[in-house]
């Protein structure tokens, strides 16, 4: 029992060792494929991460819409302006805004339109001398945005104007800085006049869409702001001494004004090459917009200005051309024609209500991806095929439900489509690979039961391998054994291919007859055949069975007999022994050779009995007589002696037709 209980434990551990060893190598092939993956086709799997974001933002638009910092006013140059005004009205009516809204009380003015260079002289003399006593417009400047420095050319004003305003910064890491390249600033002259200029260069993404902008390029030794960081500084009372930049990490604004008059510090998190992601507030509607023509409009009514003045005082106005057919539109996360001026606003809004995205740093990305892969080995390891599926959907739900979460309500960034791939491809590749293993071990099963399982059983234990059916244990049964009378010396004069083919067709012929009866043949014992009933499939009437086996068995030997006389072949002629009891039945063995077999002293009283069996008769010992006396007829013969038993053993002969079939 003993020996039994360590063969069984020592068999589980290497089952368990093997489904430990599959579940490490598939998992984590699983997830180091999808890295080898991702590393080849960056440009690919980015976009694709990047548009999974994109639709969080839509999500957290229904869900927990966005604040939005009513100081920020898109002052449109619309349809109904154009129509006043015509399409290119002239550069006096920009002088007109610049007067209006320094009466209104706006803060800043700041424009999304390079004025670059001269048109008319009386125009633009009224827009230099508003814009100076205005004080506090704002300008743009395009640079063209080059990862290495180059050295454009510019014409001497320019140099001049942006070599005075570059700013000088407490800065680190940062290489991967763009550089200003090609220049297309606003006049010089104007530019002068204005408050501060920025610039408005932002690059798309690679799939084309705008979701981060530059806040600082670098600029010859210096770094030039955009105008959205210029606005946001003076709006915040920042000077550059106490901006710090760490590349990679953050934009600092040290000492920033709050409009509770406190003073705080405003970490901006950036990337490697100084771009803030854009928390995006919603579609164009959700801004806050006045028409440029409605502010012209009010420029003579004092009521007007005055109610103007209540709601926009202190505003910073972002003025841009919204008219329909214009150029300056490109797609973002809530639209695919939106206007590329509400860059600026959605930009400026991020930093002054600080709502900034936060991608979780590559560290954690990396222990939560480790994290999944235990619990994908865990579950490959533990659980049943159906309910691995089931777990990897859940844990895949799970993560896709928290990374959801931590975007709406922390603005976190987490990686969606690494781990979400790498759990789906583990799932398969698990699922498969038992798959094919499980059809494996079935056709392996298959193979070696079917030589003594009947048909009906092997299709049982194929469909219901939980039931454990070769699971040794103690069972009552009927064994059979059965010999040919005489075989070894009708084969001395026989060939080898000659004996080999007699035996095929004599246990081909048993076989069938046990198997019919729904029995399981043990073993081949040279000539000799063993089976037995009751096992592994339940039968209660086991032992009748057995017996109608060993009649047809009888009557078949006849038959092959008048067959082999005939072919010249020697007269085949068996005996039978038969026996019912108490037996240990199952797969017994070693881990290297293991069979299904039965053991136990009826097995030897069986094999004695065939001993004594008469030849072409059938002898069964007094159990079995005792299950089939009411249903087959026999005989009592004299009870035998046999080795290993001191009492004489009753047994009896069965009677049947004699006839072959």
């Amino acid at each position: 029992m003993h020996l039994h209980f360590s063969a069984k434990l020592s068999r589980l551990n290497t089952n368990n060792r093997k489904r430990l060893r599959a579940a490490v190598i598939l998992v984590v092939s699983s997830f180091g494929f999808m890295t080898i993956v991702f590393g080849v086709f960056p440009t690919v799997f980015q976009a694709w991460e990047s548009q999974t974001i994109d639709r969080l933002f839509l999500l957290r638009e229904k869900i927990r819409p966005s604040v939005y910092d009513s100081t920020i006013v898109h002052i449109d140059i619309d349809n109904s302006s154009i129509k006043r005004l015509s399409y290119y009205f002239p550069r006096r009516i920009h002088a007109d805004l610049f007067d209006i809204t320094r009466k209104i009380g706006f803060s800043a003015i700041a424009y999304d339109i390079i004025f670059a260079q001269r048109m008319n002289t009386a125009d633009d003399t009224l827009l230099l001398n508003a814009v100076q006593h205005n004080g506090r417009g704002y300008f743009p400047v395009a640079f063209e945005l080059k990862e290495q420095r180059t050295f454009p050319r510019r014409e001497m004003e320019e140099v001049r104007y942006l070599d005075a305003t570059a700013w000088s910064l407490h800065a680190a890491d940062t290489g991967k800085f763009f550089h200003a390249g090609a220049t297309l600033l606003t006049w010089p002259e104007l530019s002068d006049r204005s408050r501060g200029v920025g610039f408005i260069s932002v690059n798309t993404d690679q799939d084309g869409v705008f979701r981060r902008v530059p806040l600082v390029v670098r600029y010859n030794n210096a770094f030039y702001p955009s105008m959205v960081l210029r606005l946001a500084c003076d709006h915040l009372q920042v000077s550059p001494e106490n901006i710090i930049v760490d590349g990679g990490h953050s934009i600092t604004l040290r000492n920033a004004v709050a409009k509770s008059g406190g003073k705080k510090d405003i970490v901006i998190p950036i990337d490697e090459q100084g771009n803030m992601i854009i928390n995006w507030i919603g579609p164009w509607e959700r801004m806050t917009h006045v028409s440029f023509i409605t502010l012209l409009d009010a420029a003579e009514d004092r009521d007007e200005v005055e109610a103007l003045a209540e709601r926009y005082s202190g505003a910073i106005g972002i003025v841009g051309d919204v008219s329909t057919g214009i150029s300056d539109i490109g797609p973002t996360p809530f639209e695919q024609a939106f206007p590329l001026v509400g860059l600026h606003a959605n930009t400026l809004n991020t930093i002054f209500t600080e709502n900034f995205i936060r991608q979780l740093p590559f560290t954690t990305l990396f222990a939560i991806e480790m994290a999944l892969g235990l619990l994908m080995m865990f579950f490959a390891y533990r659980l049943p095929s159906s309910v691995y599926a089931l777990s990897s959907l859940a844990l895949l739900s799970l993560y896709a439900a928290v990374g959801s979460f931590l975007f709406v309500y922390y603005n976190i960034i987490a990686a969606f489509l690494h781990p979400i791939l790498s759990i789906m491809l583990s799932t398969g590749t698990v699922l498969m690979y038992r798959y094919t293993s499980e059809e494996k071990e079935k056709q392996l099963l298959r193979l070696r039961f079917e030589s003594y399982f009947p048909p009906a059983v092997i299709k049982q234990m194929m469909e219901h391998p939980e039931m454990h059916m070769t699971t040794p244990k103690c069972q009552n049964v009927t064994i059979m054994f059965s010999d040919i009378k005489s075989f070894t010396t009708h084969s001395s004069v026989m060939t080898p291919e000659a004996i080999s083919a007699a035996l095929s067709e004599y246990f081909e012929a048993m076989t069938a007859i046990v198997f019919k009866h729904e029995g399981t043949v043990d073993k081949f014992l040279g000539d000799g055949l063993m089976a037995f009933y009751g096992a592994p499939e339940q039968q209660d009437d086991h032992a009748l069975r057995c017996v109608q086996a060993a009649i047809e068995m009888q009557q078949k030997c006849r038959a092959l007999k008048e067959e082999w006389i005939a072919a010249g072949k020697f007269p085949i002629e068996i005996r039978i022994g038969i026996n019912t009891g108490e037996v240990i039945v199952g797969d017994l063995g070693s881990e290297r050779r293991k069979e299904y077999t039965v053991i136990g002293s009826p097995v030897n009283l069986t094999q004695r009995l065939e001993a004594n069996a008469p030849v072409g008769g059938i002898l069964i010992s007094e159990t079995t007589y005792l299950c089939i006396k009411d249903a087959v007829p026999t005989r009592a013969r004299e009870p035998i002696f046999v080795k290993g038993l001191d009492t004489p053993i009753v047994v009896h002969e069965v009677v049947f037709d004699q006839s072959p079939v």
